[in-house]
């Protein structure tokens, strides 16, 4: 758990847009508007609270340590979009760079800046929506998927009740982008109000994009027990998981270690195409 990191979350961000470089580590109204800034919540603290469980967060970890990219989403506001992403960003690998997008005041200057280095700088932007001028909307969120594809994460947050919706919210009317384009946004967290657990929230399910020459495939996280055995063998009743499964299971148990608050830092876990591997594939 890096609380230090989570920290500079909190901060409003809201300079202009056209300064030096080092203006978009500044958070760009990253909570949205509002009277005052919630304390970051740690992966730790909402396992306990029951929005997410062990399964789901050792595959998030997963993929944010081969930094893909990931949208949250849910139907109403207030759900927890921010607070689940913000906790998450405690996954990317160390020294990644963050920089916080201007909303529909970007430039995209970050493109041709060669401080960034796209294969090691994630991209937070605050929500994709027409809203508020300060979220992502127009052009900038073609613009912003093309940017996946040069290399940047992009981490980010949208109103949408299934993923179904979240694709259709961007091939549909007006932004009408190319489906295989959207699939940069490789996995996306559906959340929803739940009265079955502590928080009132829960993520739902996941699900994993892969563009195709007609469309996306949608792929949803197969469900595991919360005390999953690497010993298990595969079957037909046990669908292959997206990742090795013999580090899905060190990842779960160190996630239940916190939980459990038994420790007090997650320990690094390497994948078995983590290390010396492109972070882009497979």
């Amino acid at each position: 758990m890096r609380r230090g990191d989570r920290a500079g979350a909190q901060l409003s961000g809201h300079g202009g847009c056209d300064g030096p470089a080092s203006r978009y580590t500044e958070p760009f109204w990253w909570w949205g508007p509002g009277w005052a800034t919630p304390v970051p919540r740690g992966i730790d603290e909402l396992m306990r609270d029951e929005t997410i469980d062990s399964w789901t967060a050792a595959n998030l970890w997963a993929a944010l340590a081969r930094r893909r990219s990931m949208a949250v989403v849910a139907g109403p506001s207030g759900v927890g979009k921010t607070t689940l992403l913000t906790a998450l960003l405690d996954f990317l690998p160390p020294r990644t760079r963050r920089i916080y997008p201007r909303g529909c005041f970007e430039t995209f200057a970050f493109l041709s800046d060669p401080v960034f280095v796209a294969a090691e700088t994630a991209v937070l932007i605050n929500e994709i929506s027409p809203h508020l001028p300060v979220y992502l909307w127009g052009p900038a969120v073609g613009r912003m998927l093309e940017a996946a594809e040069r290399g940047y994460t992009l981490l980010a947050t949208a109103h949408a009740d299934t993923v179904q919706e979240f694709v259709g919210s961007l091939t549909g009317s007006p932004l009408r982008l190319h489906a295989p384009l959207i699939a940069a946004f490789e996995f996306v967290a559906v959340m929803e109000r739940s009265a079955d657990t502590r928080s009132g929230r829960r993520v739902r399910d996941v699900w994993r994009l892969e563009g195709t020459a007609s469309g996306i495939n949608l792929d949803e996280l197969p469900g595991m027990s919360e005390t999953m055995s690497e010993e298990l063998p595969l079957s037909r009743d046990r669908p292959e998981p997206w990742f090795p499964i013999h580090e899905l299971s060190r990842r779960q148990r160190a996630l239940h270690e916190l939980r459990e608050q038994r420790i007090e830092h997650l320990p690094v876990v390497h994948g078995s195409d983590a290390l010396g591997a492109s972070p882009r594939e497979p």
